[in-house]
This record gives structure tokens, sequence and C-alpha cells, in this order.
């Protein structure tokens, strides 16, 4: 009996120790995760390429270089010593040059620096211990000849081979019999050299019939130029290499152990442009080297000390750097195209700064311009740009790519701390493409850069036009739950506390339809899960401390009466809560380093993460259609006509699991994805934020760049943001009561002037609530203290901007420091005077701190 009660108490315990691993096993395996393979854009086969082909030419060319393609537009001119093209523009007789045609002769550029600028490709790398190093495609591949040229349709293909193409040690055996050595080295050098030699191979241990080479001494330089003077004298060639190296066992030792690269660089013409692209799937890499990031056609169109104009760069809504503005000490500009990656593992920020939200550059110089569009590669770009009079005399501005994640992992020995640089193993595998158009004339400026660039995003129906005859929105951020620490008898405990109400809302709704403001969308942040850092949204259920799931809904049907609508808000890239509905180990993106992507927000006085406020985690781009299609499943019960999406728009995260990386390239290939189920089951949809590759699944876009950085090298910022989507959605900036401007008026000038509704972010109860919360930026929230201001702010911004909300701005125009024209495609135009004095602009008195409204509608 007592044997048969401890055999079922081994079997029950053993039944529990299954249950419980099993459990840890599933749980650890997180949610379902896509294969991120089928997102990934890997390199096509490359077309099939045929000997160069140069075109008979008509007109007078351009000197030292072949006509290779050409079209009714364009014509693409080759130079076979320096491998620089030149597209000539036949509709406007301008000649735009890859590399600065009048180079050599540039004295402020050192000899360096002439190679840097004959160079199309620049390829940053590190090696086996993390070392980072430069090579340059003229210094390393052109001046070499390492090159082929062939022909493609439309176009030219250039393969570089990049580094030294020179065996080394490897150019002498390994290995090698005595009885070979004798016959094709020794027996045909003179006594002294093959003596020489002959000292420098020794009998191989346990086989004294095969020589093997004495790296120790051969290595040396002097001793390594003898040795291979002497094999070549000899007449010892690659065939007799090879043949010891098969005879000997040596493998691939005839191969260069230097650092080389082979990548592969694409013209063609299309219509007006010139498609620049880089297939990366076909590009290689010698052993223990791997490429950190490509510099693209550093100088393509660079205008020089004489030219008038401006680059043209994303940073915010768009800003200018002046040509050869003189600012010659500070940085050049830089920026990562959408944002930084924020899976890093660095608690200190480098800048902090506007996003660069389109993938989009440009140069206005004199009466003509080009305009590039990053079309592929966008999300692992980066763009940079710099003025003459630094390092040459050039102003320039181009795009790089980061081929692979970088990382640093610190090492403690002892007291000392070493920090070792980490690249991810594997490569993006997709292509690189630019396009570049070409203007001239009047629309040869930062206005007709916009036009250009949507009219093309029309034409992919990238943006759909506005229905006419509506008012502005009034664009209304309500924060409902927040999380705040309390204690209890001295023990700290985490509560959910209310800041709006849905019943507050719908207060706050009536109130405004009563004066005058129907179309009030209203984004309405921490209506479940733990307020607004909230859990991962699987599980939706209202905040108790708000009300019912009832109140919420009759809010948003409240909305919907009086013209408006209510957009639930949620996050889906940061998750707050490490809870039943995700596994950090199996569910959180990684790092470089490998560690799960656990991150903390900045102390904007430090300007570094602080674990006091809090972690969270970066969500795997591969579990991120789980998150979404759970989360649209539960949705669908509150019969909700709109939803807020506060990160999809905004940021993109790549991840570094082992067995699972995943690029930011392809991680926007799978947030688009879920944008356009998203977009599909909803009848409207709010992004925040709004990177380019967003516009297509948006109807409102909230928190859009409305001013630059205001980066030191540059010189005036621009609306080119708002140029290209107004008249095809409704959008605003940040909320005015949250702004570093705080003057209301000068607020609304600007919205004015940008064409963007009022936006303001409100709590019902006093912001003072939120002291001691992760919350406190929201110092100045309650509706209260801004009702009135907003109100009236409104009224007059519609009276505006109501006429022309569904009309393209066609031209922009700054007549001088603080007062700027905007023109409609309707033929309204809108005079802004900021400045504290009246002006006279066209014959119009435009008053202090005033608008004037001319024009006819067409």
């Amino acid at each position: 009996m007592r044997k048969r009660i401890m055999l079922v108490a081994v079997l029950a315990c053993a039944a529990a120790i299954c249950i419980i691993a099993g459990s840890l096993f599933f749980m650890d395996r997180g949610v379902r995760a896509i294969d991120a393979a089928d997102y990934m854009e890997i390199t096509a086969e490359l077309e099939a390429g045929s000997e160069l082909n140069v075109l008979p030419d008509s007109s007078e060319g351009v000197p030292g270089m072949k006509l290779v393609a050409d079209n009714s537009d364009l014509s693409l001119y080759f130079n076979a010593d320096t491998t620089e093209v030149a597209v000539m523009d036949k509709r406007h007789g301008k000649v735009w040059y890859s590399n600065p045609s009048n180079r050599s002769g540039d004295t402020l550029a050192s000899a360096f620096e002439k190679e840097v600028l004959s160079s199309q490709l620049t390829v940053l790398f590190r090696d086996s211990v993390g070392t980072l190093d430069t090579f340059t495609n003229f210094a390393r591949s052109i001046s070499n000849k390492q090159f082929t040229a062939e022909s493609i349709e439309n176009g030219i293909r250039i393969t570089y081979t990049i580094g030294d193409m020179s065996l080394g040690i490897d150019a002498l055996p390994k290995y090698i019999s005595k009885a070979r050595l004798d016959e094709k080295v020794l027996s045909k050098l003179d006594e002294s050299v093959a003596r020489y030699v002959s000292t420098r191979y020794y009998p191989r241990e346990g086989n004294p019939e095969v020589l093997e080479r004495l790296d120790e001494q051969v290595s040396k330089q002097l001793v390594l130029n003898k040795m291979i003077a002497a094999f070549a004298k000899a007449g010892y060639a690659e065939a007799d290499l090879a043949f010891d190296n098969e005879e000997n066992g040596s493998g691939s030792a005839g191969g260069s152990s230097r650092p080389n690269f082979v990548i592969p660089l694409e013209y063609r013409l299309e219509g007006g442009s010139l498609v620049a692209s880089i297939p990366v799937g076909h590009v290689k890499e010698s052993e223990g080297y791997q490429i950190r990031s490509i510099e693209m056609l550093n100088f393509f169109g660079a205008a020089d000390a004489s030219d008038e104009g401006y680059i043209f760069v994303p940073d915010g809504s768009g800003s200018l750097i002046h040509l050869n503005n003189g600012k010659v000490k500070e940085e050049q500009y830089v920026q990562r195209v959408y944002g930084f990656d924020p899976n890093d593992n660095s608690w200190r920020r480098g800048q902090v700064s506007e996003s660069a939200r389109m993938p989009v550059f440009g140069i206005k110089a004199g009466n003509a311009a080009w305009f590039a569009v990053i079309e592929e590669g966008d999300g692992i770009a980066s763009i940079a740009a710099d003025i003459s009079g630094k390092k040459n005399s050039f102003n320039y501005v181009y795009s790089s790519y980061t081929l692979r994640g970088e990382d640093e992992l610190e090492l403690y020995t002892g007291s000392k701390i070493q920090e070792i640089q980490l690249l991810n193993d594997e490569i993006y595998k997709g292509d690189i493409q630019v396009r570049y158009s070409f203007l001239a004339g009047d629309k040869a400026d930062y206005s007709g850069m916009a036009e250009l660039y949507r009219d093309r995003l029309v034409a992919e129906k990238a943006l759909e036009p506005l229905n006419e005859g509506e008012d502005i929105p009034f664009y209304l951020d309500i924060a409902g739950a927040v999380d705040k620490q309390k204690s209890m008898l001295g023990v700290p405990y985490s509560s959910v506390i209310s800041m709006t109400t849905f019943k507050q809302a719908s207060q706050i709704a009536e109130q405004m339809k009563q004066d005058g403001i129907g179309r009030l969308l209203m984004r309405y942040s921490g209506w479940f899960g733990k307020g607004v850092n909230h859990k991962s949204p699987v599980k939706l259920k209202t905040d108790s401390v708000l009300g019912s799931k009832s109140e919420f809904i009759q809010l948003s049907q409240q909305l919907k009466q009086s013209g408006g609508a209510l957009f639930p808000d949620v996050a889906f890239q940061q998750i707050y809560h490490n809870d039943g509905g995700f596994t950090p180990s199996s569910d959180a993106a990684r790092f470089v380093t490998r560690e799960e992507a656990e991150l903390y927000p900045y102390n904007r006085a430090l300007n570094r993460m602080d674990m006091s406020l809090g972690s969270y985690y970066l969500l795997s781009p591969a579990k991120l259609p789980f998150y979404v299609d759970t989360f649209m499943e539960r949705y669908e019960s509150f019969g909700m006509e709109g939803v807020s999406l506060r990160d999809l728009g905004s940021s993109l995260s790549a991840d570094y699991r082992d067995d699972r990386v995943i690029q930011r390239e392809t991680a926007k290939q799978i947030v688009v994805e879920q944008l356009s189920k998203l977009d599909e089951g909803m009848d409207e949809t709010m992004i925040s934020g709004g990177n380019a590759y967003a516009w297509p699944f948006a109807d409102h876009l909230i928190n859009v760049p409305t001013s630059s950085s205001g980066f030191i090298i540059t010189d005036e910022e621009v609306p080119f943001y708002e140029m290209v989507v107004h008249g095809y959605m409704d959008y605003t900036g940040t909320a005015v009561n949250l702004s570093d401007e705080q003057d209301v008026k000068q607020q609304l000038l600007r919205s004015i002037e940008l064409g963007s509704a009022p936006h303001f972010s409100w709590t019902y109860e006093p912001s003072s609530t939120l002291k001691y919360t992760h919350f406190d930026a929201m110092f100045s929230t309650s509706y209260k203290d801004w009702y009135d201001q907003a109100v009236s702010m409104y009224k007059e911004a519609n009276d505006v901007l109501s006429e022309v909300r569904n009309e393209r701005m066609v031209k922009h125009v700054r007549h001088q420091e603080g007062v700027v024209e905007m023109l409609y495609s309707n033929g309204k135009s809108i005079i802004v005077n900021y400045t504290d004095q009246a002006v006279n602009v066209g014959g119009n008195t435009v008053e202090a701190q005033h608008y004037w409204i001319g024009g006819e509608r067409s």
C-alpha cells in the first residue's frame, strides 16, 4: 500500500512538472510570429547585360563622355575612364554630373578629397575585431581599373571591385612539395635568390617531402616583396598556385585575405528621371569584412562656390541650406529617414530634433534644380548635406544606407570597461533605388519640388483628393486614465486615476457644439488597459474609472451626430506592461547585443534614459500582425468607425534576434501591411507623426512637423510637408497648449500659413493631478483654462482655411523675414505677417501680426 501511495505521488509530481514545463515552454514562445522572409524585398536576378553599346549622338554631347542611353527628355552619358555619368536634360539644355566636372581645379580640396570628389560610392565596413574603415570606389577601384561596364535596358551597369585584389602572402603556396619547388622555382633562379627562397620553406611535420611556408618571416613586407618577385621571375603562374593548393589541401588559401567588395551600380532613364540603384543582393564581401553602410552619389548635381540657391533637406516640415552660407565650422546635416531607430541600446540621445518624415532631398542652383526621391531602401536610409568651404568647394546632398545594425558591447575586466563595436551578421538584401528628377525656370524651387513629389504620389494613388464643402476639423486630444503611484501605510502601489471620464468628455463635446464647433475630432487616449501607457492591445476592456463601455459608445454616437467623430487611440509598437498578452523573451525585439529591447523614457533635463520613469519593450515587427489582427477582432464589438494609431506612422524599429533578423526596411513593409488592414477595416484612420509610407492609409494626420529642427547649418524652414499633403488629407501639428510657443496669436498665424487645423490636448481634471506621474509634461491641459481661446482660434482659422481646405498649395514665397505668402490652386492667396510692423506686399498692406487674403476663386 505504501509503495502504491509513493508511486502515485511520484507520478503526480512528474505530471505537475510536465504541466509547468509545458506552460513555460509555450509561454516562452509568445504569440504567433509571421515569417519575416515573406516581407523582405530580396533583389531579383540581375537583368542580363551586354557589351557596352555607345549610341550615335547627333548633339554636341558632353565632352569626354559617350552617349549610352537616350529618350525624348534625357540623354545619359558615360566616361569609360572615370565611370562618372552625366544627364543632359534636353527640355532645358542643362547637364547634371554625378561628380563635379571642375573638381580638378578645386584649390581647397586635398589630394585625398579630390579622390572623394571623383567617387560614386563610399563603403564603410568593419573587420573581424570591429575596426571601422572606409573605402571610396575611386581610390580602391576606378584608379586600379577594377570595374566593368555593360549596357542594360535604357541604361548602364558598372560593377566595381572595391579593395586590394592582390593576393599578398597568399600569392605564394602555403604548402608545396620539394620536387615542385625545385622544378618550378629554385631551378630557374640564380643561386643566391634560390637560397633566399628555400630558407623560407621548411619540411612539414609528419611529411618532410612537403614544405610549409614560414609565415613569421614571409609576412614581413620586404621579405614578401622579394619572395613574390622571385616566384614571378621563375615564371610561377596562377595555374601553378592552384595546382599546389589543390595537391596539398590548402583550400582557399589562394584567396585574398584583404578587404574587397563587389558592388554593382545601375543607372536607367525613365521618362524625365534618372533612376540610380544598387541591387544589394548581388553585393559581395571578402571573408572577415562586413559592410556597415554605403554612401551613394555624394556629389551628384553638386553646386560650386559661384552658384546661388540652396540645398533642400527633409528636416521636419522642410529646411533649406543656402549655398555657400559660410558656416564652415558647423557640423554637416545628417538625419535618418523616418527618425532614429528606437532599437538602439544607447542611454544617451545624440540630438533632440524633428524627424525627417519624407525620403526626399534636392538642390536648386541658379534657374535649375534637381529633386530626389528614395524609392527603395528608404527604411534604412539617411540623408546628409554640407556646404562649400570645408573640405572642398562644393555644396552637396546625398543618401546613405545602413546595411547592418550596429551596437556597442561593454566588457568589464576588473576596473576597466572595454567597448566593442558589433554588427549583426545578416546584411540587407533588397534594392537601393533613388529617382532624380529635374526642374527649370519658375519650377526650379522647393515649391516645384513639392509639386513634382505630390503629382507622382497622386499618380500612384497614394494621395486622394478631399471632398469639397466641409469645415476644417478641430482636433482634440483627450487624456482618459493614467497610472499613478500611490501608497498605503507606506507601501507603494500602482493605481489608475481618471483625468477625463467618458461623461466628462461628452460634456466638453456638447459645450463645443453649443459654441458652433460641430466638426470635433476627438482622439481619446487611455481608454483601456490601465491608461495612456496601456497593456498589449489584445484585451479591450474600458478602464472602470472612466465609466462603462456603453458610455464610451454613446460618446462616439454623440460626436457623429454633431458632425464629428471619436478616434480611440492605440499603440502597437511599445508595450508598457508585461502581462499575459506579451512575453518579452519571445515577443520583444532584440538589440544587436541580443538583449531584449527594454527601454526607458528620456529625462529631458539629462537627455538620457531614466529608469525612474518606468520601462517599456519594443515589440518585434514579426509579432505586429498578431496584435493588429487581435485588436481589430476585439475592437469590432465597440462599433467604432474610427481609430487613432499612435506609433504605426511615426516609428520604425528593427529586430536583431539571431534566428529572425528584421531590418528597418522589412519592418516598414510589415507596418505598411498592418496600416492597409486597419484602413480597410475602419471608416476613418487618424495617424500620428505621419511618415510618408503612412499617407495612403490616413484620413487625418496629427502631430505632423510644422517646423524644422533649427540645425545651425540650416538657414530657413519651409512648409514642404504641408505643400505635398494639403488638399488630400486633413492634418494638424502638435497641440497648441503643449507647444513651445505659448502665444496663441502666433499659433493662429502659423496655422493659417501652413493650412493646418487647430489642435488642443485637454483633460477635465486640473493638470496638477498629473504631478508625480510619468505625464508631468502635460503641464497645461485643463480644458477650462484654454476653452475660450481655443474656440476663438478655431472660428478664425476656419473662416480663412475652409475656403482652401481641398485646394493644392502651389507656391510658397518668403517676401522678407517674418512675411510669407501661400498661393493655392483656386487662385486664393494668403499673406501672413508675423512681425510687429505693418508691411506692404504687392501694393497690399498687411497689418502687424495679421494676415491678408486675396485672389479670386477660379
